[in-house]
């Protein structure tokens, strides 16, 4: 291991030296590294913004359980709370009174309801019921209809239920194309690699005659592949870094409104920033390693 230690700088500067060595395999390994991370930065800013939209959506949406009229008792709102709670996928239950009901309408739809203030006031009790999964919701609002003492349940229909469905739909696909890129980056990298085995084969030839093991050689190889990942998520991270302010200032912080409110510059930008780098050298390192891996195989 000691030896190992010594012997970095020597490697660390053979692979700088390889990189300039054989400058047009580089850059193209570079530059594929370089696309694949500025589609992953914008797939990572899109994702981690559908999350919090999914997650707002969520909170936001509600069951709402009307009672029958006739429920006033405490002991009957509190069975029926525990009716609603016992049922699989139901987050929360918040109680929602006839007075208070009324308040939300008069929120809704304007003034004009004030008149029934009072004893005046038709509503009934009712309750507000949170899901766990938005796809869910139908389900389980069919269920809390069936309970005794609920007159009726509203949710918002299917819309919210098939948009938050399109949202992962798209967040899946963001995926899948970023896998492909990937392995494209994987697979130029690899190559560069070879192409830099090849050009060094007497070197590498002089290295086993005088025994040097396995890893002495892949070392700088794959030191070389690092580094092709790091230089290769530099402008991703500053087009992460200054590109997402702006765009966040330009939108005011939001998508038409606080449901759609976007992830805070910061530490999201800086979380990106991290990901791109150390994704970058981690493609680089398994793309350098399976190229020497494969051609630097043989028997002692």
């Amino acid at each position: 291991m000691s030896n190992f230690f010594r012997s970095l700088p020597k490697h660390v500067k053979t692979a700088f030296i390889s990189i300039f060595r054989h400058l047009a395999m580089s850059l193209s390994a570079i530059s594929a590294v370089t696309v694949t991370l500025l589609l992953f930065s914008t797939f990572l800013m899109i994702a981690g913004n559908i999350s919090l939209f999914t997650k707002n959506i969520e909170d936001d949406l509600r069951i709402h359980v009307v009672l029958q009229p006739d429920v006033v008792k405490q002991a009957e709102l509190d069975n029926v709370q525990k009716d609603i709670e016992g049922i699989q996928g139901v987050k929360k239950v918040t109680f929602s009174d006839a007075d208070h009901e009324l308040e939300l309408m008069i929120k809704e739809h304007g003034e004009d309801f004030k008149m029934y203030r009072g004893k005046e006031n038709p509503l009934s009790n009712a309750f507000f019921v949170s899901v766990k999964d938005a796809d869910t919701i139908a389900a389980i609002s069919k269920q809390i209809e069936q309970l005794d003492h609920v007159k009726q349940t509203m949710y918002g229909g299917t819309s919210v239920p098939k948009m938050v469905s399109m949202v992962d739909s798209i967040r899946f696909g963001g995926m899948i194309f970023v896998i492909l890129l990937t392995l494209l980056a994987l697979f130029l990298i690899s190559n560069s690699i070879k192409m830099t085995i090849y050009a060094r084969n007497a070197e590498i030839a002089i290295m086993r005659n005088v025994g040097a093991t396995n890893w002495y050689i892949k070392v700088p190889f794959m030191l070389e592949g690092i580094l092709i990942g790091l230089l290769g998520a530099i402008l991703p991270c500053i087009f992460t870094y200054f590109g997402y302010p702006y765009l966040y200032e330009m939108l005011g912080g939001q998508i038409v409104t606080s449901l759609f409110g976007l992830q805070p510059i910061y530490p999201f930008t800086l979380q990106i920033c991290a990901a791109l780098l150390g994704f970058g050298m981690l493609v680089g390192l398994i793309g350098s390693f399976l190229s020497t891996t494969k051609y630097l195989h043989w028997k002692r």
